[in-house]
Formats: structure tokens, C-alpha cells, sequence
């Protein structure tokens, strides 16, 4: 399967590619590729954050833009609702298919994977085939999101790392075998 893969805020596909690395590294031994693309906005990489983890966000920050050099983008502003600024960046995400698609599945990161989600529940008001056979978001709110799916045709695994991609094997290979059991069940129609 081709995955279109989306990274969060404030980072871009080039981040979002390392960040994603084990896992499309063992999925890609079953035949799947990647791609990586960027958001419609060029960004700050600092988050404009009041949380009692800035000061260890902005360190980390510092950090990436260090090897880094960016640009980095959003897909709409983070620092708002998206409103107004989510139809653009879903008819970016459109081009991108209709110019170098046909993608069956997705990887999203944060707001990658929020952009996913709306994209998802957007075709399918108006097409009864789905945007993407497989979906995967990596993005805290999707243990909410999988509520919304058919039991029966979903995989999920909580990696419990919250708002990051682990790195670790145990959970890389859980990743991985959930993702693959997703793909399996979409290319035998359940």
C-alpha cells in the first residue's frame, strides 16, 4: 500500500519521515511505501505555548531547530480553531492526491493526523468509497476518533506515549502489527 504521510505542527515531512522511521522502515518489508509531504503554511517551529512544560518544549525546540534548518510548516495555524483555514489545507491535501495519488492509506501526526480525520469524515459525507482504505492517526484524541469505527474492521494499539511517536522495539512491533492487521483487513474487503 502507498501511505500519504502528514506531520504535525510546526515540524515538516523531513521531521515527520525520521520521526515515523521504525515503523515505515518494518512496514515497508511487506511492500508498503511512503511519502512524506509538507503543509500548506510555512511556521514558526516554536510552539506559542503557557503550558508548565514550556520551558522543556522551548528547549526542545531549540534543539530541533539546530538540526533543522526548516522551513518548517502547519497545515492551519495552531494557535486558533481551524475554521476558516481547514478547507485550504484539506483542498492541499486533495491536490496532493489527485497530482500524485492514488494513496490507500494514511499516517498522520497531530495535526497531521487531526487534518486526516477531517479529510476522512468530509469525503465520506458526500462518497460512499472512503478517501483511504487504512488510517492511521498518531495523534492523542484517536482512541476517541476510533470510536467511530466498525469494531470489527479496526486495529489499535496505545503505545502510551501520548503526544509523541516512541522509538522503542516493543512498541514499534505493536505499531507495526497493528498497522499491518489494518491493511490486511482492507485488502480482503472486511
Amino acid at each position: 500500500m502507498r501511505f500519504l504521510c502528514l506531520h504535525g505542527a510546526g515540524t515538516n515531512a523531513e521531521i515527520f519521515e525520521i520521526q515515523s522511521g521504525g515503523i515505515s522502515y518494518d512496514l515497508a518489508k511487506y511492500g508498503h511505501t511512503f511519502k512524506y509531504y509538507n503543509g500548506c503554511m510555512e511556521a514558526e517551529v516554536e510552539p506559542r505555548t503557557s503550558s508548565p512544560h514550556a520551558l522543556h518544549t522551548k528547549d526542545k525546540i531549540r534543539k530541533l531547530k539546530g538540526l533543522f534548518n526548516g522551513p518548517f510548516y502547519n497545515h492551519y495555524p495552531r494557535d486558533r480553531a481551524p475554521g476558516e483555514y481547514l478547507a485550504p489545507a484539506m483542498k492541499h491535501v486533495y491536490d496532493i492526491i489527485e497530482r500524485e495519488g492514488p494513496f490507500d492509506a494514511v499516517m498522520g501526526f497531530s495535526q497531521g493526523a487531526a487534518l486526516a480525520c477531517a479529510m476522512i469524515v468530509h469525503h465520506a459525507k458526500t462518497h460512499q468509497e472512503p478517501l483511504f482504505k487504512v488510517a492511521d492517526e498518531l495523534y492523542p484524541s484517536s482512541i476517541h476518533l476510533s470510536r467511530l469505527c466498525e469494531p470489527s474492521k479496526m486495529s489499535f494499539h496505545d503505545h502510551g506515549s501520548k503526544h509523541m511517536v516512541p522509538f522503542d522495539v516493543e512498541n514499534t512491533n505493536a505499531m507495526v502489527a497493528a498497522i499491518e492487521a489494518a491493511v490486511q483487513k482492507a485488502l480482503k474487503g472486511e
